[in-house]
């Protein structure tokens, strides 16, 4: 069984309450898990929150969602709510991405195999290679990260800004979800290194473009503008 799960917790430091903001008459991670339905070879979407109020609008909506406990990151819950279900792989789509591709969700759980573990994906990155919250990664000649990190690199480019989709095998999330945080990752602020530090291979998928995640309230408004707009987004 290929499992989604979609993290969800209101405490945002910088937009509390973020998943039930409203985009155009439906909750965030409502568009969140329509979107992730979409996608082809996914057997079964769970949204994972510690907070009921989350869970009773994903319900309400005709989702499967499902309570942990507090969880120190995404990937920590998305392990909790993934334990025992049977899954062979699982992903973890991010409850802040209302407009994430249907198709990339299934590129990056076809990428997962038992020698690659992990899968994410990048996209080209034009400019704004110096903004830190646009994640950069470089790969080795096999498609797989050999780095991922705030600053721009390589140095001079070309760039690939990293999309926060992650696919593993049951056994490598149960397995990460146990680490303890890296050097690395410390000083990225960037969970993934951890992964790296430990020697888990990362396959890097390639996709268009990278989708509007919402952050900040200013995403927020840009989110809400794209659909007020018409703007084809299904």
């Amino acid at each position: 069984m290929v499992l989604a799960v979609i993290p969800a917790r209101m405490a945002s430091t910088r937009l509390p309450g973020k998943p039930l903001a409203d985009l155009a008459g439906t909750p965030m991670v409502v568009r969140v898990w329509e979107r992730v339905r979409r996608a082809e070879g996914i057997d079964r979407v769970l949204v994972a929150t510690d907070d009921a109020r989350i869970a009773d609008v994903v319900r309400a909506r005709g989702g499967e969602a499902v309570m942990t406990g507090v969880c120190v990151s995404g990937t920590d819950r998305v392990a909790e709510a993934a334990r025992g279900r049977g899954a062979r792989v699982v992903i973890n789509v991010q409850g802040d991405e209302p407009f994430v591709e249907p198709a990339d969700i299934t590129r990056v759980a076809a990428a997962v195999s038992d020698g690659v573990p992990i899968a994410t994906a990048a996209a080209p990155l034009l400019d704004g290679a110096e903004d830190p919250a646009r994640v950069k990664v470089v790969c080795d000649d096999q498609g797989c990260a050999l780095y991922f990190s705030r600053s721009p690199i390589p140095h001079g480019g070309p760039w690939r800004l990293h999309v926060g989709l992650y696919a593993f095998t049951a056994a490598a999330l149960e397995a990460v979800a146990g680490l303890p945080p890296s050097p690395l990752e410390r000083a990225e602020r960037l969970e993934q290194l951890r992964w790296l530090a430990a020697g888990y291979r990362i396959r890097v998928v390639s996709v268009p473009s990278g989708p509007l995640s919402v952050d900040t309230p200013e995403d927020l408004a840009h989110a809400r503008a794209r659909l007020a707009s018409g703007a084809r987004v299904l």
